[in-house]
């Protein structure tokens, strides 16, 4: 069976600009790969009516799926049904199941419906509405010749809305596509360099596989797929998955769709642990990561930003000559403030970090991205010094899930 191609269309001005991220395109294609469709073309274009046209032309003679996300919305801006009308030769009609969605959701969060919204009723007439549960503005599904168009709004909660509860089931039944194997081991605390090294000649005896390496500021995803003309290498498939396993066993923090945060609250929760975080130089990124997870008030009783050195000594009880003999970066003060939180909030568990985030506030023997971790599951205790780079940001990302990751080795009495 010959692959099947799709195509990525975004429209939006603000793609081009760089105000937003295409962050639909990159969810879109990792969908399509998981049903075996290959997206051979991403293209951005603006909010212009031939551009439209244009685009879905080339598309439409090279590819068996185009999915289109953006300028569906009412304003102004917003031309793509007007292309869509011209370039699949219809009309705009009302569609008042639309209009009862657009109703619907509207009335649920207490907001009077106007003249714009009842546009979002007014779409090109095609073969399927797909509802849209999340916001006012519906998808559109058109079929011509061998190609299956799929419109949807711009906005990547609704973009993942209709794809997961429309678009896939379509595409699948349309196809009769079979499942691709997929196996994902994601890791932290570990570059990709060393990754490769680790396993590199595991990757060359097994090259009927594909394995992706995927670096985020968080480590590095292995994400494995057997291809479909290889299933009845499935065994030697999952005896290669399990032998890279082995040999990265301490990096590996799941091998599920889950972030570190998460794996530790499903941690505390199993061994019915309580933690609280000191946090200096992350400046509460942790307890943010932390408290993003649905239930996190069963095991996060709460944190302390102390960025000065008054708010250390003061709330988390660090010593003033502490301070003044070792700085406040540093493993002597990072190993004071973890457990001064501990106490704080009578935790079971606790993390603490202190560091230069820059660019500013550096000296010669602690230069820009200099951290010290620490971390606390009872009386057990481990701090570690951290190097990272010269951006403020990122090095305060990299802070927070290392420090995360201390937590998880200790809790797991991982080496």
């Amino acid at each position: 069976m010959a692959p099947i191609k799709a195509e990525l269309v975004s429209i939006g001005n603000e793609l081009l600009a760089g105000i937003t991220i295409n962050t639909n395109a990159a969810y879109l294609a990792k969908q399509l790969q998981a049903i075996g469709i290959e997206v051979k073309w991403i293209t951005v274009i603006p909010d212009e009516h031939d551009e439209i046209v244009q685009a879905l032309r080339q598309a439409k003679q090279r590819a068996r799926v185009v999915i289109s996300t953006g300028g569906l919305g009412p304003t102004p801006d917003d031309i793509t049904k007007q292309a869509l009308c011209d370039f699949f030769q219809v009309e705009l009609v009302f569609h008042p199941q639309v209009f009862e969605d657009v109703q619907s959701f509207l009335n649920h969060r207490q907001i009077a419906l106007n003249k714009v919204n009842r546009l979002q009723a007014v779409i090109p007439k095609c073969e399927q509405v797909l509802r849209n549960q999340q916001g006012t503005a519906p998808g559109l599904y058109f079929k011509r010749d061998d190609t299956h168009f799929f419109f949807l709004p711009g906005v990547p909660g609704e973009v993942y809305h209709l794809t997961e509860k429309d678009i896939l089931p379509l595409l699948e039944n349309i196809f009769n596509l079979k499942k691709i194997t997929t196996h994902l081991l994601r890791t932290t605390g570990i570059p990709e360099s060393k990754l490769i090294e680790k396993i590199g000649d595991l990757v060359e005896q097994h090259s009927d596989f594909k394995i992706a390496f995927l670096p985020r500021f968080r480590g590095v995803d292995l994400r494995f797929t057997l291809p479909l003309e290889k299933e009845h290498l499935k065994t030697e498939f999952e005896h290669f998955i399990g032998q890279v396993r082995q040999r990265l066993a301490k990096y590996i923090f799941t091998e599920q769709e889950k972030e570190l945060e998460e794996v530790i609250g499903e941690i505390l929760i199993r061994k019915k642990l309580t933690l609280s975080v000191a946090e200096s130089f992350t400046g509460g990124l942790i307890e943010d990561l932390l408290t993003n997870v649905p239930g996190s008030s069963a095991y996060f009783l709460g944190g302390a930003v102390t960025y000065s050195n008054e708010s250390k000594m003061k709330l988390l009880g660090v010593r003033e000559e502490t301070l003044k003999k070792h700085g406040a970066v540093s493993e002597e003060t990072v190993i004071e403030m973890v457990s001064g939180v501990q106490k704080l909030f009578n935790s079971d568990c606790a993390i603490a970090t202190t560091g230069i985030a820059g660019p500013t506030g550096a000296t010669a023997e602690k230069p820009v991205g200099l951290c010290y971790l620490a971390a606390r599951v009872g009386d057990q205790q481990v701090s570690r010094k951290f190097q990272f780079g010269n951006d403020r940001l990122m090095n305060k990302r990299r802070g927070a899930i290392a420090a995360l990751e201390l937590l998880r080795r200790l809790l797991l009495n991982i080496q």
